[in-house]
């Protein structure tokens, strides 16, 4: 692998467009598909995204604030020595949530590879690496998936051609889109089975499998009529490129499409069993823990799509899991103590993911 060292701006991401979270006007495949590897604040491509990374020190500052101001609250509401406690009972515990993570990230990552062409030419190994380090990035920075994304594809590309690079993310991020409308459809199905929901949760609820669905259908409307969306409206001849590259991919690899759904729905169930394993260790097994814990993952997954531009989504997660780990039932320290844990663990794949963007030489500054 070369040692080159680019100057790169975060840009927003096609995939984030495709998969229905942002519709920004600005992709980074058009970065991709340039000949120079080194790209620099001149380049014209740059103007929004320079803006963008200016704004993002105060966002990520003013994110992280608020978000400790309101983990400290969501603490001192559900009660300190409880937590702790709490946390003190999982102990070693913990090592089987970061394993579980690591697999979740594995599954995901090897979705990815086979979003590619010829997975030789991108193999597990360099998928596993672009994901985590995509991943630490977007959980620390305010952009969120827009700077996740848009790292894997930088880093896929030293392997890739542009478009190949670039189309494999959007792939990838539209079957993981499909995964999780139908998780969140899931789960809101068996907070309503499971439960007696009041008139403003239930509304919620029922917006909530109202949106996966419609992400679902919108999802295999446009794999199946593939209409030219991006082409349309970036003209651009990398956004043309990778928009035939998903349509060809679809096509002629049939084949993949049922082992990366599979994959795609195994990082939810690991999520899952994740949750699980803390509901265990903290109440002990009864006949509902699995509908628990299916529940507050599906609470984790909305927050994570709404909450993403709030650094490691501090505070959010552990005011919304203790929310509704009330309503369950199970209490609200308990589902404040899942959050931090799954937060701390948030925190260890960051230093990984970051400590691998070191060594990648790949350098994330500010345009402009």
């Amino acid at each position: 692998m070369s040692s080159f060292r680019p100057r790169i701006c975060i840009v927003p991401s096609p995939a984030i467009a495709i998969a229905g979270r942002l519709g920004n006007a600005n992709f980074a495949a058009m970065a991709y598909g340039r000949h120079s590897m080194t790209l620099t604040p001149r380049d014209p491509i740059f103007k929004t995204p320079s803006l963008l990374m200016q704004h993002a020190r105060p966002i990520a500052i003013a994110g992280a604030l608020a978000g400790g101001l309101l983990f400290a609250y969501t603490l001192r509401a559900a009660g300190p020595a409880l937590v702790v406690g709490q946390i003190r009972q999982i102990g070693l515990g913990f090592a089987a949530v970061l394993f579980l993570s690591g697999i979740r990230m594995a599954v995901r990552s090897h979705a990815w590879s086979l979003c590619v062409d010829s997975p030789e030419q991108f193999t597990f190994r360099d998928a596993l690496a672009a994901f985590i380090t995509g991943d630490a990035v977007g959980n620390v920075t305010p952009l969120g998936p827009v700077a996740s994304e848009s790292i894997k594809a930088i880093l896929s590309r030293r392997k890739l051609p542009a478009a190949d690079a670039v189309s494999s993310v959007v792939l990838e991020n539209i079957f993981y889109s499909i995964s999780v409308a139908v998780m969140v459809g899931v789960g809101t199905l068996a907070f309503l089975l499971g439960f007696r929901p009041t008139e403003g949760p239930l509304f919620v609820t029922i917006g909530v499998s109202l949106v996966a669905l419609i992400a679902i259908v919108t999802v295999w409307w446009l794999l199946r009529s593939q209409p030219k969306v991006l082409s349309r409206f970036l003209q651009h001849d990398v956004v043309r490129n990778a928009e035939k590259t998903i349509f060809r991919f679809a096509s002629a690899h049939r084949d993949r499409l049922g082992r990366i759904l599979v994959l795609e729905f195994a990082f939810h169930a690991a999520a899952v069993l994740e949750i699980y394993i803390l509901l265990w260790m903290l109440l002990g097994h009864s006949g509902r823990t699995l509908l628990l814990a299916l529940i507050l993952e599906t609470v984790e997954r909305v927050i994570t799509i709404a909450f993403k531009f709030v650094p490691l989504r501090m505070g959010v997660d552990q005011a919304g899991s203790g929310l509704v780990a009330g309503m369950i039932g199970i209490g609200t320290p308990t589902g404040v103590t899942i959050a931090t844990v799954r937060t701390a663990r948030n925190l260890c794949w960051a230093a990984v993911g970051l400590a691998l963007l070191f060594k990648s030489g790949v350098s994330i500054g500010k345009a402009g």
